[in-house]
């Protein structure tokens, strides 16, 4: 049996999709169960990284756990990923497949990346054999990033990345536990791009004028000291671009395709396949 966590999440709900397609046998774990129940094919239970007592019964009888990395601030959310990895070993569970980031290490730019590290070790201190799919920063966050006047504002300087979509990511994780390689693997997208090559294809694709307005970091904090109340998610929005800057998440490989057995989606490719995706930017304009 196989178990998904975060099952309503933008990766865990196309996971159950991908899963509920093969005909396998999985349980999908969240803490909104009831958005699930007109899905046939597994079954939709409760579970809460920070409620032990819901991971023991979400957990029993698993052989597979996909764990999805949970909504916490940086420096709290290695530790509840660390109650959902004792709350597998507690069960008995045989491999565990984790979404990691490309970059993480213990001294990287982005403050998620080091908590995916400090994760990463506690996973490994259970002894389970585990998979840590390190993937790229989604290509479908930049959607996110652009202002309404089109600009995307950030200190990434001249900085690239091999950035992936959520849909390779969800395939990748979906491969990974019906087969589960063993270690860490990196999963990216087919081209180091800039930011400034994404605003001028994304151009292209929706009609309408985008770019890319380089910061330093300075500028960056103070821009953005209003909109963003907490220290932690300015340091978050700061440290995402600035890892781009410093190059933590590069460089391309083929690891997608020989998990998969298929190529990962240029930007093209990707928006042609999922058009909706891009009305982000076709409403999202400036008064």
């Amino acid at each position: 049996m196989i178990l998904v966590t975060g099952a309503c999440g933008h990766i865990g709900s196309r996971v159950t999709q991908l899963l509920a397609d093969k005909e396998v046998a999985f349980r999908a774990m969240t803490r909104t169960p009831d958005k699930l129940t007109e899905n046939l094919g597994f079954e939709a239970v409760y579970g809460d990284f920070e409620d032990p007592n819901s991971l023991n019964k979400a957990f029993n009888g698993i052989k597979t756990a996909l764990i999805i990395s949970g909504k916490a601030m940086p420096g709290k959310r290695c530790f509840t990923h660390k109650i959902a990895f004792d709350a597998a070993k507690r069960a008995g569970v045989e491999h565990i497949v984790y979404l990691s980031l490309l970059g993480s290490s213990a001294d990287s730019v982005y403050p998620y990346c080091r908590d995916h590290y400090e994760s990463e070790k506690f996973l490994a201190e259970t002894g389970i054999p585990f998979t840590s799919l390190r993937n790229a920063f989604y290509l479908d966050m930049f959607l996110e990033k652009f202002g309404a006047d089109g600009i995307i504002r950030g200190p990434a300087l001249t900085g690239k990345g091999a950035f992936v979509t959520r849909e390779d990511a969800a395939q990748a994780a979906a491969a990974a536990v019906l087969n589960p390689p063993v270690g860490v693997v990196e999963i990216t997208g087919p081209e180091e791009l800039s930011i400034k090559d994404i605003a001028e294809r994304l151009a292209k694709l929706t009609g309408r004028k985008l770019e890319y307005n380089s910061e330093t970091i300075d500028v960056a904090r103070a821009r953005i000291q209003g909109a963003l109340n907490d220290e932690w998610k300015r340091e978050l929005e700061i440290g995402w671009f600035d890892a781009i800057a410093q190059g933590e998440q590069l460089p391309v490989n083929d690891n997608y395709k020989r998990l998969t057995g298929m190529d990962p989606y240029t930007i093209e490719q990707y928006f042609d396949v999922f058009p909706d995706l891009l009305d982000v930017l076709r409403t999202k304009r400036a008064a």
